[in-house]
This record gives C-alpha cells, structure tokens and sequence, in this order.
C-alpha cells in the first residue's frame, strides 16, 4: 500500500502547488480515499493486535500527535518569522486573536485538533469574531475564513480521523450487515445536504456523519482480507499498477460529478486488501507508505516558502515537489520512526499480556 498512499498524498501537493497545471486525483477525492484506507488499516490492526481499547486510543494518539505539533512549530517559525505561508498571514492571526472568544477557540484547535473541520463553516469578520457561513465563503483580500487560523491547515482531516478512532472499537465488533447499514445511512444523509441551504461542498466534505461511510467501506474491505490471501500475490500487483494509474491518470479521463466519486470509493475499497496482501511483507514498501502522513502535513509549509520567496523561478514548482518530499523523509527519519518503535513495542506487549490472561486457569 506504500505506492498508493504516497500517490494519494502527492494528489493532494499537486492540487494545492498552483505553479503546475497537470494534476493527478482531485485532492478532495484523494483524502476521502485516505479514509477508506485508514478504515481498513484500523479494521485490520483491532481485528489483531489492538484488543485492548485503552491502548489502542493511546498509540493512534502517539501516531498523529507527534508529527502534528513538530509541523505546527514549523508552520509557527515560517508564518511569524519569515511571513510566508500558502494559506494565510500574521494580519489574520491578529484579527483572530484580538476577539477573546475566538483566541479561545482558535488556541484550542490548534492544539486539540478535534472541531477543526468545523471551522470551514465560519468566517472572521473585522473585529475577530466567528461568523457562521453555510454558504462555503473562499478566502479572498475581504474574507478571512475561521480555518486560515490554523497553523496547519490541513489538519481539518486529523480531526475526522480521531473521531473515526473513538469509534472504531464499537464498529470493529459490528457484522458486516451492520455495516452497511450505517455506511447506507451516512451515504443517504451526505445526499440530503442538496436539499438544505448550506454549501455542499461543506456538507460532505466537513462534516464527519457524512463522511463516516468512507471508513466503513475500508472496514468492509478488510474483511475481504482472506479471500485476498486465497490468491496470488501476483493479483495485488496488477490492482496496485491499476490504482496507481488512476490516481495518475484520473484527470486526463474527464469524469466528473457524484456518482463517478462513489465509483472511486467503492473500487478502491474492493482493491485495498488484494494490494496489502501482495505488499505487507515488503519493508521498502512500508517505509515508502510511511511518508504519505508527514508529506501531507508537509507540503503546504514548503509551498508557502516556495510561493513567498521564488515564486517565478522557472524550477519553483520542482522545488515545492522535492522540498516536501526531503522535509518529510527528514520528519518521518527523526520525529516519527522513533516514537513508532515505542508504540509498536507497546502494542506487542499488550499482546502478550493478552496471551497470559487467557492462558491463566480460570
């Protein structure tokens, strides 16, 4: 799966790097297809080594966690310190931070994470205060949109990721037809926001009920997983090239609206487990999938310089691209891996635990 998630998250650089006209996958389409394969991730690792809720909430925590705030000082030095960022600048910040109400609320997102997609649903108005805006209003000279106060922008989907994580245990246990029954009720009420009067761009992009479904159909395809080990690994390989190139290629095709979005979601989550099963026990491939998180906390920060400081060199756009890409492999090297081997420490001795309850006689 490494290919794939680092396709997905270069999906997301390209559609936010202006300096370069081909685009692979829409970039919303591409997070909504990094939370199919973290449905599946997390299916998998509860159907495992996770029994134990409390562990599993402490290491999800210790996954995100780092890298975030390594980021938000980051973000923080280049905004503050150099006045360069992709998405915003220190005047909004100080119109933010001038109302005590939004400080609070602003201070609080930007640590917690939790609510930041919720944020899109509000501007800032002159004297810093949060006004609701269904409407899905655009930054522009006039309009400071509530989520330009965050220092890391991107992180909205961090948010939707850590609700997923406090349900996961409970849809874990779930049957199948479950399942499907609650991704069929997010499905019908991400469909119901064309008959409300807000933004539907927001209402199914930024409002975790709707795009819970997404999760599911990750779940849903791990269960896939056996039939998946039944046939040659040589399978995965030939549903990795295919994905691949559809995240590539997409664009050239010229499909668009809805149905072609659910189209993507459904063959992806069919195609998951076919690709794990051919590529789990390859290290390289792991390592290359472990780039995909710090590269897309990344590279809104290296497009920011990039914008501010070359913006018509003609190698600008080359720069954006291998900055980021240096910058993670530098974060995933010296933040993540080694409180990963913690974590993945923990998590086996939380299985061995396991193993001595249930071997102790009753």
């Amino acid at each position: 799966m490494g290919l794939v998630r680092v396709a997905l998250a270069l999906a997301v650089l390209l559609g936010h790097l202006p300096l370069v006209e081909f685009k692979f996958m829409n970039a919303a389409l591409a997070v909504q297809s990094f939370f199919i394969v973290s449905g599946f991730y997390m299916g998998l690792v509860l159907e495992g080594k996770y029994k134990d809720a409390r562990l599993f909430y402490s290491n999800r925590l210790l996954r995100l966690a780092p890298t975030y705030f390594t980021m938000c000082a980051l973000y923080a030095i280049a905004l503050f310190a150099l006045n360069a960022s992709a998405t915003s600048d220190t005047g909004v910040f100080a119109n933010a931070f001038h109302n005590p109400v939004t400080a609070l609320i602003m201070a609080l997102e930007n640590i917690a994470i939790l609510g930041q997609e919720l944020l899109f649903w509000f501007t800032i108005d002159g004297h810093g205060a949060l006004v609701f805006n269904g409407a899905g209003a655009l930054p522009d000279a006039h309009i400071s949109v509530a989520w330009q106060a965050l220092l890391v922008p991107q992180s909205w989907s961090l948010s939707i990721e850590l609700i997923f994580y406090a349900l996961a245990p409970l849809l874990a246990r779930l049957s199948w037809r479950w399942l499907v029954a609650i991704a069929a009720a997010s499905i019908a009420l991400r469909l119901a926001g064309h008959a409300l009067p807000v933004s539907y761009g927001l209402w199914q992009g930024r409002f975790f009920p709707t795009e819970l479904f997404l999760f599911i159909f990750g779940m849903l395809g791990q269960r896939l997983s056996p039939l998946a080990a039944k046939l040659p690994k040589a399978t995965g390989w030939i549903v990795n090239l295919a994905l691949l190139a559809m995240i590539v290629a997409l664009p050239l095709l010229k499909l668009h609206g809805e149905p072609v979005g659910f189209a993507i979601y459904g063959l992806i989550a069919l195609a998951i487990p076919f690709v794990f099963n051919a590529f789990k026990d390859f290290t390289l491939d792991r390592w290359i999938g472990d780039l995909s998180y710090p590269l897309y906390l990344t590279h809104l920060l290296v497009i920011g310089l990039v914008l501010t400081f070359m913006p018509n060199a003609p190698y600008a756009a080359a720069v954006a691209i291998g900055g980021s890409l240096l910058l993670s492999v530098v974060v995933l090297v010296v933040a993540e891996h080694p409180i990963d081997r913690w974590r993945q420490a923990r998590a086996q001795k939380g299985v061995e635990r396991e193993i001595v309850v249930a071997l102790k006689p009753a």
